[in-house]
């Protein structure tokens, strides 16, 4: 017997979720969004996964345009990644 395991939404980019949340109109909490200090959080979740990052972006169409400007990936800064990023596992095959 031959298993496979699909991962739909492995080769999608940060920029590409927030597109799709934005297309399908998907409510999302306020924490998201700048909320007038130039910080917003990029996923919450448990305290290594959940930091601020600078942004003055209070829509998802904001968040989109300074995504499509931004050179870091989604993972940086985790502390569960630190020297085996997801990024990095997912070029060199493991993923």
């Amino acid at each position: 017997m031959c298993r496979f395991r699909v991962h739909p939404l492995l080769d999608w980019t940060e920029l590409n979720i927030w597109e799709y949340l934005d297309l399908e109109r998907i409510p999302l909490p306020k924490l998201y969004f700048d909320q007038g200090n130039g910080m917003r959080y990029r996923s919450l979740g448990c305290v290594p996964c959940t930091g601020t990052v600078s942004s003055r972006a209070s829509t998802i169409p904001q968040i989109i345009s300074e995504l499509r400007v931004t050179t870091i990936a989604e993972r940086s800064g985790r502390a569960q990644d630190e020297g085996r990023g997801m990024e990095t596992l997912r070029k060199l095959g493991h993923m």
